[in-house]
């Protein structure tokens, strides 16, 4: 009895470490992510939903077209809020398109606690229950992390209802196990091999078997929707010819890749936007040529 207890000691000690080691790990972002543009600044209409228990604040812009050619729904990296991609956002609205951006749970002002990637691809399916009124075609747009989840949240059944005719995804990543490695090194360490372990045990005792879920799985399983996938060669957070999402092949033909080699934007932030986000400009060639593809 006593060697019984000592044991689910032992394992109530490492549950709860391994949680706070995954709370720490996947901290939000809290506030706002730049100094130079703010959603209070624009006209978007600010609306709240549900995700999950938590409540999301998200924004609409671009609503005073007549004609809109489709609603875009952006999802964003982690370090930032929606806030980052408001010129982005912008873009898009005066080239015709309604947009929808949110913030992912506890990030700006939001409450809740973010425990990992599958939480970014729940609050996606939420925004799009949230923003669709099934009256235009939807295409996602999502960076880093952002860019994970809208390449996998096809693959949720909830979503099935929703015309998604186009996937934008930036910087993004293929799997959970395989950017963990990555940022810890895990190829270089037999310790940090097992820590990425960790992590992952951890992302599976919360999000179960989402955390298995592979961006390149659903792009090859969804041949009625356009991906176009841009990637910098000097991306150190996700990287080209490793867990890199465009790195992998493709049996779906509607898969476009722009690979980014000028130098200040080829970098994971760099291919939204130069010099990290201290200027409030777009790649212009790079979202000129978005704009062609989707036409």
């Amino acid at each position: 009895m006593t060697i019984l207890l000592l044991l689910l000691t032992i394992l109530l000690v490492f549950t709860i470490t391994l949680l706070v080691v995954e709370k720490l790990l996947f901290q939000p972002f809290k506030g706002t992510a730049t100094k130079w543009l703010h959603h209070s600044d624009l006209n978007g209409r600010k609306v709240l939903f549900k995700s999950g228990r938590n409540e999301l604040s998200g924004w609409f812009y671009g609503e005073d077209s007549d004609n809109a050619k489709g609603l875009i729904i952006i999802s964003h990296a982690m370090g930032v809020t929606s806030e980052y991609y408001l010129p982005e956002i912008m873009y898009f609205a005066d080239r015709g398109y309604k947009v929808f951006a949110f913030n992912n749970t506890g990030y700006g002002y939001n409450k809740g606690l973010f425990w990992g990637f599958p939480q970014a691809v729940r609050d996606l399916k939420s925004a799009i229950i949230c923003a669709d009124d099934h009256t235009l075609p939807i295409i996602l747009f999502g960076h880093s992390m952002g860019g994970y989840a809208v390449s996998t949240v096809l693959a949720d059944p909830e979503v099935k209802s929703h015309n998604i005719s186009g996937v934008i995804e930036y910087s993004g990543f293929n799997d959970i196990k395989g950017v963990v490695r990555d940022f810890l090194g895990a190829d270089n360490s037999l310790l940090k091999k097992f820590m990425a372990e960790l992590i992952c045990l951890g992302q599976f005792l919360i999000f179960g078997r989402m955390i298995y879920n592979k961006a390149s799985d659903v792009v090859n399983a969804k041949s009625d929707v356009n991906f176009i996938m841009v990637h910098g060669t000097k991306d150190e957070e996700v990287r080209i010819g490793s867990t890199a999402l465009i790195s992998r092949d493709f049996a779906n033909t509607n898969v476009r890749k722009i690979i980014v080699y000028n130098e200040g934007v080829n970098t994971h932030m760099g291919v939204i936007r130069n010099d990290k986000g201290s200027k409030p400009d777009v790649n212009q060639k790079i979202l000129d040529e978005i704009i062609s593809t989707l036409g």
